[in-house]
Parts: C-alpha cells; sequence; structure tokens
C-alpha cells in the first residue's frame, strides 16, 4: 500500500516543536473525527513549555529562579487569573528559597496586585500544560488520534504528495502536512564560547557554572538582557550576596529597563498608518509613538504591553506590503522593547552600588581560555581591541545575525 493510499481517507499533521508556538500551532487545526496529530520536540509529553517554561530540576538551587521578564497580565491575561486562582497552592513553592522572591513581591501582594508579579517560568509553564491538556481532551472527544513523541526532527523531504519526517531516534514519519515552531531566535556565538572557562548557553549549564560561583570566581555575562538578569539570579540561589562577584559586558554598557507594574493599569495604544515603502519609514513612526507615551508618563512596562498587544491584532504586513522590508522590524523593536524583571534589576543596581557587581561597555570579539581562567576579547567605541582577563564567561547574548 503507497502512503497516498493509506492516508486516503485520514489526514495525519505533523507538528515539529514542543514550546507555545506549536501548542498555538495545535490550538488552530481544523481536524476531524479519525484525523492524527503528531507532535515531534525534545519533551513533546510537555507540551506548551518548550525550554523557555521548563519543569527543571526540583532539588536543584536554582529551581523557579528563573523569572518572567513582564508581569503576569502583560503576558497573558488568561495567566494572570490563573495565577490568582492557584495563589495559595503555588506561593508555599517559593518559600526559604534564594534569592527571597515572596519578600520582593510582598509590596504587590499588600496591595492585592497578584497580575502585575514577575512570576517564575515554570508556573506559566504550568499554566500552559492545563491548557494543552483541555485541547488535548477536546481533541480526544472530536475522535482525533494524538501522538506526543519525545524526539527530534532532523529533516522534511517531500515524497510525492506526502512528508516525510526523519527523526533523531532513527524513524520516518509521513504526513499529509507540517507545521515547523523551532523556538526563538538562537544566540549570537562567539569564538571560544564553549570552551573550558565558558558556556555557550546559561540553560543546561548551570551544573557547570555553579562550580565556578561557588568558588568565588568571577561570572562574566555577554550581554545585559533578561538572560544576565536569569544568570545574576543563578548566582544568587548558590551563594550569599557579600560572595557575589558578577559583571555583564554589553555593546552599550546599559541595562533594559525595569517593567514597573503601576496601578491604575495604563496601557499605551499606538494607531501607526498603513502604507509604508521601507521599514524605516515605519521605525520613524514607532519612535514618534513611544517618544508620545513617554512624554504622557508611559513607562516600558506600558508601552512595550501595549505594543505588543497592538501587533498581535496588526500583523506587519498591514503597514509593509515588502516582506523583505517586513523582516528587518522585528529585530528593531526587539531592542527598542527590552525590558528585565524589576526587582532582579533593582537587585543589580543595589549589587553595582555595593561593589559586588559591574556593568562594563565593549563589543565582544572572542572569548579565550588561558590556564585556568578566561580572556575576552573585547572592541571599544572607538574600535580599539583590548584583553579582559575573568574566570568564566556566558553567553548571554542576544539573537545573531539571521
Amino acid at each position: 500500500m503507497t502512503a497516498t493510499e493509506e492516508f486516503g481517507k485520514i489526514q495525519r499533521h505533523v507538528i515539529v516543536g514542543d514550546g507555545i508556538t506549536a501548542a498555538a500551532f495545535a490550538d488552530g487545526l481544523n481536524l476531524k473525527a479519525g484525523d492524527e496529530l503528531v507532535v515531534i520536540g525534545d519533551h513533546a509529553t510537555q507540551l506548551g513549555r518548550g525550554i523557555a517554561y521548563a519543569e527543571g530540576d526540583k532539588n536543584a538551587p536554582w529551581y523557579n529562579a528563573y523569572l518572567l521578564n513582564s508581569p503576569a497580565d502583560d503576558i497573558d491575561p488568561k495567566f494572570a487569573r490563573w495565577l490568582e486562582e492557584n495563589w495559595t497552592r503555588l506561593a508555599p513553592r517559593m518559600e526559604g528559597r534564594k534569592p527571597d522572591w515572596l519578600g520582593a513581591a510582598q509590596a504587590l501582594l499588600e496591595r492585592g496586585d497578584i497580575y502585575g508579579l514577575n512570576a517564575p517560568r515554570s508556573f506559566y509553564g504550568e499554566f500552559m500544560q492545563e491548557q494543552v491538556a483541555n485541547l488535548l481532551d477536546e481533541l480526544g472527544e472530536k475522535e482525533v488520534s494524538v501522538s506526543l513523541i519525545d524526539d527530534r526532527a532532523l529533516s522534511i523531504d517531500q515524497e510525492n504528495d506526502m512528508l516525510m519526517i526523519a527523526t533523531e531516534r532513527n524513524s520516518t514519519i509521513a504526513a499529509n502536512s507540517a507545521d515547523v515552531a523551532p523556538g526563538g531566535p538562537s544566540t549570537q556565538r562567539f569564538p571560544g564560547d564553549n570552551g573550558p572557562h565558558s558556556a555557550p548557553t546559561l540553560f543546561g549549564n548551570e551544573e557547570r557554572i555553579a562550580e565556578h560561583i561557588h568558588s568565588g570566581a568571577e561570572i562574566l555575562c555577554v550581554g545585559a538582557n533578561a538572560t544576565m538578569l536569569d544568570a545574576l539570579r543563578l548566582c544568587q540561589s548558590l551563594v550569599e550576596e557579600s560572595k557575589l562577584n558578577f559583571v555583564a559586558c554589553s555593546p552599550n554598557g546599559s541595562l533594559p529597563p525595569a517593567l514597573i507594574p503601576r496601578l491604575p493599569r495604563v496601557l499605551t495604544q499606538p494607531s501607526l498608518t498603513d502604507g509604508h515603502e521601507t521599514a524605516q519609514d515605519l521605525l520613524d513612526e514607532i519612535a514618534l509613538t513611544m517618544e508620545d507615551a513617554r512624554t504622557r508618563g508611559h513607562e516600558m512596562r506600558e508601552i512595550r504591553a501595549g505594543f505588543r498587544a497592538y501587533f498581535v491584532e496588526n500583523g506587519l504586513n498591514r503597514f509593509l506590503k515588502n516582506d523583505q522590508e517586513a523582516r528587518k522590524i522585528p529585530k528593531v523593536l526587539r531592542h527598542w522593547l527590552r525590558g528585565g524583571t524589576n526587582d532582579t534589576i533593582r537587585d543589580l543596581r543595589r549589587f553595582v552600588d555595593e561593589g559586588k557587581c559591574r556593568i562594563m561597555k565593549g563589543g565582544v570579539q572572542e572569548i579565550r581560555s588561558t590556564g585556568d581562567h578566561a580572556q575576552v576579547l573585547l572592541r571599544d567605541s572607538d574600535g580599539q581591541t583590548h584583553l579582559y582577563d575573568t574566570f568564566f564567561v556566558i553567553n548571554c547574548a542576544c539573537a545573531g545575525p539571521v
């Protein structure tokens, strides 16, 4: 029997990925009784979590140390309601942990603003898993067969009128159609960022990094962004504040703005014009709109949340017909609308004042391992390069060129 004959009466749809986008693809499908849905991902059986919102090791000191960048109701109003409804069950998980997240959140809790919390990322992962479980129940009621496969897709090839998806475990899955949700853009890589005294990313390398944090060695993060703030949280979870030895290095030496929830809630409401010829034309209008919001007293939380909601409802193709020009917009907006967890940024600023942390300006070119430490080749604003000696480097850079 040929693949076409085998699938003559049913449709098999494959989703590659296990994060939020993969879950959204599953939610948007129009499958009928007898059809099949196959999800392939490293953690497909935890569909909706992905890497960003994974459960993590409950025995690790940094369990639940990583927080959402934005207040709960900016992430998703449904999540904010879920967080409030489940608060008495969730809060005990954070008791006695370092850093003291519950203590930092106390001011919000006292005014009843659970919606304004920067919750642990795994909480959002749990929320997403519940949403996915409800979706899978609905598909089951429709008699749609669902398979969640913990594996990694390696390739998708066309064979006659079918798609053939090869996986890491040497299986091949035939499908009529497929969606691919590989996750967010990859971190920019640097020569030497995966050496004896460096890690190419924070997540998944905590055990190795923790050894250096415990030793009191200086930890240098390439980048001053949300991932860098996670690296600081990792340090805080492992050692007392007096033993912190932390450096964040970025080309402009600035921190992301803190996303501070205020009551009553205010949301920037952009209204951009259609028919732009170039990306720069649209970016110029966005910049003016953001500046106008600032003059009206809006902070980054209101601006960021407002623009995110606006572009969810209004795709870029409304404003730019040229696809090549539209592709230039997201990277710039990610930088303009960057923000970080309020209490982590507050901690970092305090640590800088106390001499426990430093913010360093310079563009990283290369990371070298020499003897028992690392060297970072930096380029300054004048284009001159020099070597900086440190002990361990974590690549927390933003997305690289695409």
